[in-house]
């Protein structure tokens, strides 16, 4: 088995102080001490060798001594813009998601969306959901959290970002192809995932009307995070 890894924002040489849950993590799920070698990564494509320097009842320091970084991917990017779902739904998608390597995890308010909680204490727990799954699984970078947001500002943030990008999104029509036809690794890909309930005709409209391809992952009616996954693991296979 490898080094044992934690997440830090900030990397640097020296002395480093984990935070509280990263601490909690090494002390008391771990139990590691004073000399055990571990891994630190920052969710930007940093890597650190460390030593445990220090390891209080709450609080654990930790010694850099060498970093090396990963550039971010510039092409073949997949972001996946999606209604929430309730409760552990919701949380699973996005420790899944961040496994299969989708690059940004966008949350959109569609008509039909399910109220949630979506306020900046929402968004953090997605952020430690996202944490966790790359720990888990030796990913170094972190997805993006974006959103939430309604489906038009979604749409003209993240044409903006990805201008070359081809969007997609689920479709029952008799024009709407598998999404096999429209994975491309040269390409950054923007899968929309409607609530349960289905997007509005007006919703769909909106995002033909930039160019969106309507697809089918199969004959199934799926539920969001089920069609969020799906769309992130044929889209992140072949790149």
């Amino acid at each position: 088995m490898g080094l044992a890894r934690f997440y830090h924002n900030e990397l640097r040489k020296g002395a480093v102080e984990l935070d509280d849950s990263e601490a909690h993590h090494l002390i008391h799920v771990l139990r590691l001490q004073a000399g055990d070698r571990i891994e630190l990564f920052d969710g930007m494509g940093g890597l650190a060798e460390a030593t445990v320097a220090d390891v209080g009842r709450k609080t654990a320091a930790v010694e850099v001594l060498s970093i090396e970084h990963t550039s971010p991917r510039q092409t073949g990017r997949v972001i996946i813009a999606t209604s929430s779902a309730k409760g552990q739904r919701f949380d699973w998608l996005m420790a899944k998601c961040t496994e299969l390597g989708v690059d940004e995890l966008a949350v959109v308010l569609f008509e039909r969306t399910i109220k949630q909680p979506h306020g900046p204490a929402a968004m953090q727990r997605y952020q430690k959901l996202t944490v966790s799954a790359a720990k888990q699984c030796g990913r170094l970078f972190l997805p993006r959290l974006s959103g939430p947001a309604g489906l038009a500002e979604t749409v003209k943030d993240l044409t903006a970002r990805y201008r070359q990008g081809q969007i997609v999104f689920g479709g029952f029509g008799e024009g709407a192809a598998g999404i096999r036809q429209y994975c491309r690794a040269d390409a950054d890909t923007i899968a929309f995932v409607g609530p349960e309930g289905g997007m509005t005709d007006a919703e769909e409209q909106l995002l033909t009307e930039q160019g969106a391809i309507p697809v089918r992952i199969n004959a199934n009616i799926l539920r969001v995070e089920t069609a969020a996954i799906a769309f992130a693991a044929i889209l992140c296979a072949d790149r």
